[in-house]
């Protein structure tokens, strides 16, 4: 049995341990949450169910100068540090196992502003932890426009930091979200808090830190926050600048894709156009979608498929195309039958040869994403786990062509439409996005962003999927790495680029295909933080490649293993956890003479309670 003496000697640690990180985060006005407290799950959930870490502590700031005692109280205890915004992100980068989690969400400003600062003179000051869902209500879409999160659930901090793309159309005409970034409020890896602009780095806080510093190559902080941000700061406040005129939604239109030619035909219609913005945006779903009519068109919409593919005889399923009307003055809305017709002219095939059927399922599709938008915004958070893939500055299609056409799970002349969900996944989606990309603000020509903007490649393309699934030990990202693999071995020895926000997981040189002059990124970071106090999996500085959850692993554990007997019964056993100095991955017979593990541990991951263990679920060493 545990001798008590033992017990006594840990907890003592143990409240010595907390009482210093505790001790120094009751500086700020934040609320703090330990494992076990009220309110302690809710907080650590972020979009993907995958990431499963567990942080020491919690702190929810209210005031920058919160944020920079958290950040000093982080690094006086040795403790890492992570931050979230809007938790949307398709990794796990923005949380760490055992470490101080700072919840950005209530840093929520959300103002219009008229300013000189802006070349539109309108701005939005916005709060990373704001979602742009919110934004979108503020600043209608009817009115303004501006490049903001394709999925209203996404966060404006994580977004604006990594670059900030919007395929649909928002790309095209305006660039990307970080581009249009004014200034920025940030607390930076010694606590100090600056205004951050294309000129300088203003240090205001504390008052003994107050100076300016001239922007240069090597300490350029502008440069750095726009594209690789997440590395260099905390963002607390962003001067956004938007468009007196309103985002035009896109057509959605279906067209027959059955040979290279027709693949081709797209890409040159968008390579002949400065009007539209073009998209191949393929959805593979069948209940996922809940609301209301929603969920019964998309249960008949695999017979519609197989009804236009059969009835037309053709060997592939109709690919459905986004097409944005993307000129200076265009409307609210893009007009189905002239983009239809553009695409007509063009060479490609489309599906209904008249203008009523093509505006009779534009105006369906458009009803229908619009409720999409409106119930992904209100996705509860760890429902659902994510995979993805992502590949840019393409310069054709031929990386990923034969999938496109044969792939079982995703190629348009598949055989069973819904060979997807065998694999237990809920929802996918399939987008090659055409870049013909109409200007570029002022800001950004003075001062471009540190992303790989490839703006020296015109008409390349992007591709990526997403894929959703519910069951921890789904197949469903097997069926991701298999597509991904098979892209990675095409493109082995080509350009090609990465986006930040969707983490490679894989490439060596992840760093040179995200940003623009990685060199002079690592020149910045020395100047601002040189400890590394600011790092995840891929950021600046970084050795670490493994972003993307293991989901093997995951599906090794899906069967909870729970205490049985003990203080600790009925709870799941926590894993890793440290006894006496010794760390264990499983169960295990040291002290109780039968497999015990801990059911909660404290801020050094050490054992608080315990539990015998269900032997039939749990690992045992």
């Amino acid at each position: 049995m545990l001798c008590l003496p033992a017990i006594l000697t840990l907890t003592w640690c143990l409240t010595v341990c907390q009482a210093d990180i505790v001790s120094d985060l009751a500086q700020q006005s934040g609320t703090v949450y330990l494992p076990g407290d009220s309110g302690f799950e809710e907080k650590r959930k972020v979009m993907n169910a995958a990431c499963t870490a567990q942080p020491a502590v919690i702190v929810v700031p209210n005031f920058d100068q919160d944020v920079s005692t958290i950040i000093k109280a982080a690094k006086a205890n040795n403790i890492e540090l992570s931050v979230r915004s809007g938790g949307h992100s398709y990794t796990c980068t923005n949380i760490k196992e055992g470490g101080l989690h700072m919840d950005m969400r209530s840093f929520n400003k959300l103002e219009m502003v008229d300013t000189t600062l802006s070349p539109t003179g309108k701005a939005l000051k916005l709060g990373p932890g704001r979602m742009w869902g919110d934004v979108l209500e503020f600043a209608p879409p009817t009115k303004y426009s501006y490049p903001h999160g394709q999925c209203r659930s996404v966060g404006v901090g994580g977004y604006l930091l990594g670059g900030g793309v919007n395929w649909l159309g928002t790309y095209n005409k305006y660039g990307y979200g970080a581009e249009h970034v004014l200034k920025m409020k940030v607390v930076l890896a010694d606590g100090s808090v600056a205004w951050v602009d294309k000129d300088k780095t203003d240090i205001f806080y504390p008052v003994a830190s107050v100076r300016t510093v001239t922007h240069t190559e090597s300490n350029n902080l502008f440069f750095a926050l726009r594209g690789a941000g997440s590395s260099f700061g905390v963002v607390t406040e962003f001067l956004y600048m938007i468009n007196q005129a309103p985002e035009s939604d896109p057509a959605v239109l279906l067209c027959w894709v059955e040979s290279e030619a027709d693949l081709t035909a797209i890409h040159n219609a968008a390579k002949a156009t400065n009007d539209y913005s073009i998209t191949v945006s393929q959805e593979f779903a069948n209940e996922f979608w809940k609301k209301e009519l929603t969920q019964v068109v998309y249960e008949l919409y695999p017979g519609i498929m197989e009804g236009l593919k059969n009835i037309n005889f053709k060997s592939g399923y109709p690919v459905p195309l986004t097409v944005t009307d993307i000129r200076v003055n265009s409307a609210h809305k893009t007009d189905a039958t002239k983009a239809s017709d553009y695409m007509k002219s063009q060479g490609v095939r489309m599906v209904f040869e008249f203008d009523l059927t093509t505006s009779v399922f534009h105006n369906f599709a458009e009803y229908l994403y619009g409720n999409n938008m409106v119930e992904q915004q209100n996705w509860e958070a760890g429902k659902y786990f994510l995979t993805s893939l992502n590949f840019g500055g393409l310069k054709d299609t031929s990386s990923f062509q034969e999938i496109f056409f044969n792939d079982p799970s995703f190629g348009v002349k598949r055989s069973n439409f819904l060979e997807f969900a065998s694999h237990e996944c809920d929802y996918c989606f399939w987008m090659i996005h055409y870049r013909n990309r109409q200007r570029v603000t002022t800001v950004a020509q003075a001062s471009p962003i540190s992303t790989n903007t490839e703006l020296q490649d015109e008409h390349v393309l992007d591709t990526n999927i997403v894929c959703m699934f519910t069951k921890a030990n789904a197949d469903c990202p097997n069926i991701i790495k298999r597509v991904k693999s098979q892209i990675e071995t095409n493109l082995a020895g080509k350009s090609y680029s990465k986006y930040a926000n969707f983490p490679s997981c894989s490439e060596s040189d992840w760093a040179t295909r995200y940003w623009r002059n990685y060199t002079q990124l690592l020149d910045i970071k020395s100047t601002w933080d040189p400890t590394n106090q600011f790092h995840h999996c891929q950021s600046v500085g970084s050795t670490d490649i493994s972003c993307c959850p293991d989901y093997d692993k995951i599906s090794a554990q899906t069967k909870t293993c729970l205490g049985v007997e003990g203080p600790g019964a009925g709870q799941p056993c926590v894993f890793p956890f440290s006894y006496m100095g010794t760390s264990y991955n499983s169960c295990t017979v040291g002290g109780f003479g039968r497999p015990w593990c801990a059911t909660s541990v404290g801020i050094i991951g050490a054992m608080n309670s315990w539990a015998y263990c269900d032997t039939e679920a749990c690992p045992v060493n």
